[in-house]
Parts: C-alpha cells; sequence; structure tokens
C-alpha cells in the first residue's frame, strides 16, 4: 500500500506543477479552475441532496463549458477543433444525462461518443508509435473492451449496439492518450478515469445498484474532464 501511495504522489505533484508551467495566463486558467470547482461542488450538492430541475441542469454544464472558454483561449488550430468539439459534444451529453425526461439517455450516449470522437481524432493526430510498455497497455486496453461488452451483453437490445461503438470509441481515445508524446502521463490517467467513471454509470444503471453510484460517478468524471483538458492545453496550449 505505502508502495502505491508513493507512485501516486509524483503524478499529481507533476499535475499542479503543470498549473504554473510558462506559456500559460496564470491568472485567467486559474479563474477558469474556481469556475469549475465551484459549479462541480455546487451541482454534486444539489445531486446528493437529490434536488433536481434547471438550476441543476445547468450547473452541470457550467464546470466543462469554463473548460470550453479557456480551450478556446489558450489553443489553436487543430486542437483548439478537437478539444473544443470534444467539450461541447460533452457539454450536450451532461445536459442529456440529467433532465427529468425518460428516453434522453441514448441521446446522452451519442452526445458523449461524439464527444470522444473529437478526443481520439486529436490524440491519434499527434499520437507516435507504441513502445514495449505501451503495447502492453493497449492490450491491456483492448482486454478490458471485451471484458465490457460480454458483461453489458444481455442489456436492452436496442441499446446494445450504441453501448459496444461507446466502448470502443472511448477505448480508441485512451490509446490515443497514451500514444500522445509528452512529458507526463496526465493525458492517459485522464481518459481512465474517463473510462472509470463511464464503467460505474454503466453499471449501476444496467447491472446493479451501487451505493452512491452517481455521485461517485460524477465526481470521476468531473476530475477527469480537468485531468484531460489542463494535460491537452498544457501540451498544445502554445501550439499556433
Amino acid at each position: 500500500m505505502q508502495d502505491e501511495q508513493s507512485d501516486y504522489i509524483p503524478m499529481f505533484a507533476t499535475f499542479f506543477e503543470e498549473e504554473l508551467k510558462p506559456g500559460f495566463n496564470k491568472m485567467k486558467t486559474h479563474k477558469y479552475t474556481v469556475i469549475y470547482i465551484f459549479a462541480a461542488i455546487a451541482f454534486l450538492l444539489l445531486l446528493a441532496l437529490d434536488v433536481s430541475g434547471i438550476v441543476r441542469t445547468l450547473l452541470k454544464a457550467i464546470p466543462v463549458s469554463a473548460l470550453t472558454i479557456l480551450v478556446l483561449r489558450e489553443t489553436r488550430g487543430f486542437p483548439r477543433i478537437g478539444l473544443s468539439g470534444a467539450l461541447i459534444g460533452s457539454v450536450c451529453g451532461d445536459v442529456f444525462l440529467d433532465l427529468p425526461y425518460h428516453g434522453l439517455f441514448l441521446f446522452g450516449l451519442v452526445s458523449f461518443l461524439v464527444g470522444h470522437l473529437f478526443y481520439a481524432t486529436l490524440f491519434f493526430r499527434f499520437a507516435q508509435r507504441p513502445d514495449g510498455v505501451e503495447k502492453v497497455g493497449i492490450a491491456g486496453l483492448v482486454a478490458f473492451a471485451a471484458l465490457m461488452m460480454w458483461l453489458f451483453r444481455n442489456i436492452d437490445p436496442g441499446l446494445y449496439p450504441p453501448v459496444v461503438i461507446y466502448i470502443v470509441i472511448i477505448i480508441a481515445m485512451s490509446i490515443g492518450a497514451l500514444l500522445v508524446p509528452a512529458s507526463n502521463r496526465l493525458l492517459f490517467w485522464g481518459a481512465l478515469l474517463f473510462i472509470l467513471s463511464d464503467v460505474i454509470l454503466a453499471v449501476n444503471k444496467f447491472l446493479m445498484a451501487i451505493p452512491f453510484g452517481r455521485l461517485i460517478n460524477i465526481s470521476i468524471y468531473f476530475i477527469a474532464q480537468y485531468m484531460l483538458i489542463r494535460a491537452a492545453v498544457s501540451i498544445w496550449g502554445t501550439r499556433k
């Protein structure tokens, strides 16, 4: 346990070092971080209190919308298109999955699928050939995708095909994140957290109830999106 904790400490230390990396407007970046954190906490509090309605839905959309504005200010060219497209798809998914109407799950799924397509396209645009360790990681992700397809094989037949497509796309996105050359693995960690968030959501919805499952799912999702964008902006924020 102590060895595992010591492995995580450098990862998070590197994460906060990226906040001070030269080339960023630190005041502007921190402003969006504060908006992100406060809106996310406000939404999670309403969710925990089981308070629904348009105010909660709007609060859920604010954090990723703030990241979208940050991306538009800090990036240029293809990374700007890829990241903003991914975030806009995510905002639409956030809204669809929080609205209290039946039948919107598929719309939310498709919105996030589009978002992951933007992420994956961007990541593979800059990906490098995998080394030995990365090949093992890719094999593990592919095996995990196969396991997820098997676990969810008995869900509603109308939902299974889009769920399978979603699994393929999010795993592809994660492989792309693994292969993007960077000084750290924050992009990949963000992608893995996104997968974890979606697994919790799917298990809670289709297989069995998880205590506080939705709260855990969305909390991890907010962390994943923030890590993905902070890592991406640190990689492409100075590209023109």
